[in-house]
């Protein structure tokens, strides 16, 4: 590779410092010249592949002005040229001409066995290549992303939300409660209620029996003198998937945190998963120019718009051993992905995924956003860490969140349709055996300002909870044999139950005023006075149990103690917005269940300098809880 840097210093194409600052790298990390050319912007495709191919004394060829012949390409060979990065140009002369990127012996092994000796070389650039693929089987791979997992395992899709089965047994089920309701009205309402109550009792204790295991965490891990231990050059490369859509303003910001990332950009693999029709955020990402090491994959278009399908899309082109998704608004822990992979290597081979905590760059904006970031704050740093002591499947966040590229791929990718595609991950890989944890890094977000916005997005991941467990439900005997006891109960009432406390606290409550405002003689005749009391009695858990949770969180903001302790004396009262999410959430799970409710980035506009950004990542563990 040194003779390629000379070639390239003799054509003018690399300073001389250039060159000893790229073989330098090159020392350390033992990544391709090539590769570190590209990521540190020193030229571009063209100008690098061009020297290449006068350095293999073969023609270049730009298949963006010279397209393929597209008879020659094959979708059952779409993946040999993904991985291979070559691909069929012509034929010419009864010879079949292949473009390639590099010679290797495996690319050269697949020419031979697909083409023989009637074949010739030309060189191109792999951007050439992974566009071409794109303009060429870019349809095809659109619907493979929404297939590949009801492809590989239906019964674990939300292509279909609820099976024949469960949509005959949900209307046998109604049909006998309309007939009680009808016939012992009386006797419904109080069966009714008591399961409600009962059911909320039991999702409260198991909610505090979660909260106090997650706080038994471990020691905090010396970052430094373990990531000191790491070695660039055994790092691998790392994807980096960026689904965006509409999110024009939060571009410019998100390409800097991503640049602010402590990791050998040769060896990252970003890539920018936009809509073929978001013309505002593509031309504001061809405007602020990225460097080559960030790819712009454009999904194409179809009706079924989620974020799960363009991640999976752009998974197609992934080069990384490892693969994380950030968000448009995300500003991770520069440390994150060397932590992640210091994490993965002193962790069994079962643990195949890590979760990053969450939290909200804008928290003090107002009392939602300061709610909002209590309830991730209690959730990423605590619950969290207790589903994963308890060994109960943990619904991952939509974000931050790390795997390998072969596990994820053998477990069907994303399920294209499912609004929480996050969650659902979570319990499909703790159904195969595997396990999650906690990472001790941080990734800082931005909040919903608005109760109209927090709904769309809370709706969201109710609807998908919801999804989630229709879908997980369908074969429960064969669920609890696979998960175990613990886990089986434990995604019953973090996952299942929760939706249903939700949709019933509002009852609930209701009833509890009621029994207290109207006369004994009128409110015993109606409901048995245990049960009323039953009903009182969660009220009051409720308000102490998160009392407790709120009283563990808010101490990671001592500066503004006070908002935060007033926020979290009345975070009971934030509970209510769930409620009413939850219901926009069913009628949504009933009319459109694969409807993707867009939340609004780049509202908040306080983050513009990467000093700022790096002082919130510094909270001290000690604040963290």
């Amino acid at each position: 590779m040194n003779q390629i840097g000379e070639i390239l210093r003799a054509r003018g194409l690399l300073s001389d410092a250039q060159l000893e600052h790229v073989l330098s790298v090159q020392s350390h990390s033992h990544s391709r010249l090539g590769d570190i050319i590209i990521s540190e912007g020193i030229m571009t495709y063209l100008e690098l592949y061009t020297a290449l191919a006068e350095h293999y004394d073969l023609p270049f060829v730009n298949l963006l002005e010279d397209h393929p012949d597209d008879n020659l390409l094959t979708t059952v060979n779409i993946d040999d040229y993904i991985r291979l990065r070559a691909i069929p140009w012509k034929l010419k002369n009864g010879k079949i001409i292949i473009a390639i990127t590099e010679y290797s012996d495996e690319t050269m092994r697949w020419i031979e066995e697909r083409f023989g000796e009637n074949a010739e070389i030309v060189i191109t650039s792999p951007l050439d290549i992974r566009i071409t693929i794109e303009r060429v089987f870019g349809r095809f791979l659109e619907e493979d992303s929404k297939l590949s997992l009801w492809q590989q395992s239906p019964e674990s899709s939300a292509m279909v939300t609820a099976s024949p089965v469960t949509k005959k047994l949900l209307c046998i089920f109604l049909i006998i409660a309309v007939c009680l309701i009808a016939i012992f009205p009386l006797q419904s309402s109080m069966l009714f209620v008591a399961f409600c109550s009962i059911s909320y009792f039991v999702s409260m204790l198991v909610k505090m029996l979660i909260f106090t295991q997650g706080c038994k965490q471990n020691r905090r891990v010396e970052w430094d003198e373990v990531l000191n231990k790491l070695d660039d050059a055994s790092l691998p490369v790392y994807t980096i998937l960026v689904p965006m859509y509409k999110e024009a303003e939060s571009l410019a910001n998100l390409l800097s945190a991503i640049q602010d990332i402590d990791y050998p950009p040769e060896k990252m693999d970003i890539k920018l998963v936009l809509e073929a029709d978001d013309y505002e955020t593509l031309n504001m990402a061809l405007k602020l120019k990225p460097n080559h090491n960030f790819e712009i994959i454009r999904v194409p278009y179809s009706k079924l718009r989620t974020k799960p399908k363009a991640c999976n899309y752009a998974l197609r082109f992934a080069r990384g051993e490892y693969v994380t998704v950030f968000d448009a608004d995300d500003i991770p822990d520069k440390l994150q992905l060397k932590k992640s992979i210091a994490t993965f290597r002193s962790r069994p081979d079962d643990i195949v995924c890590l979760q990053a905590r969450l939290n909200y760059y804008n928290a003090d904006y107002n009392w939602l956003t300061r709610s909002f970031s209590l309830e991730y704050r209690a959730l990423f740093s605590v619950m969290l860490h207790g589903l994963s002591r308890l060994g109960i499947p943990l619904p991952l966040g939509g974000t931050s969140n790390h795997i390998s590229l072969a596990h994820l791929k053998e477990l069907g990718e994303w399920d294209a349709y499912n609004v929480t595609e996050d969650a659902d991950l979570g319990v499909r890989l703790s159904a195969r055996g595997f396990r999650t944890e906690m990472i001790d890094s941080w990734t800082m977000e931005e909040s919903p300002t608005e109760i109209h916005a927090w709904i769309r997005q809370r709706s969201r991941w109710i609807k998908g909870y919801m999804q989630t467990w229709l879908v997980h439900m369908r074969s429960p005997i064969k669920l609890y044999k696979t998960l175990g006891a613990k886990s089986f109960w434990g995604f019953q009432f973090f996952v299942g139950f929760s939706s249903l406390t939700f949709l019933t606290a509002p009852i609930l409550w209701s009833l509890a005023l009621l029994w207290w405002i109207l006369p004994p003689e009128l409110a015993q005749n109606w409901l048995p006075e245990w049960l009323i009391w039953l009903t009182i009695n969660n009220l009051m858990l409720n308000f102490i149990i998160h009392w407790v949770m709120m009283i563990g969180c808010v101490s990671f903001k001592p500066e503004s103690s006070i908002k935060y302790k007033i926020t979290g004396f009345f975070y009971p009262f934030y509970l209510l917005l769930h409620s009413i999410a939850s219901y926009k959430a069913l009628y949504q799970l009933i009319v459109k269940p694969h409807f993707w409710e867009k939340t609004t980035h780049g509202l908040y506009k306080h983050m513009q300098n990467t000093a700022t950004r790096q002082n919130l990542l510094t909270i001290p563990l000690t604040k963290q809880y």
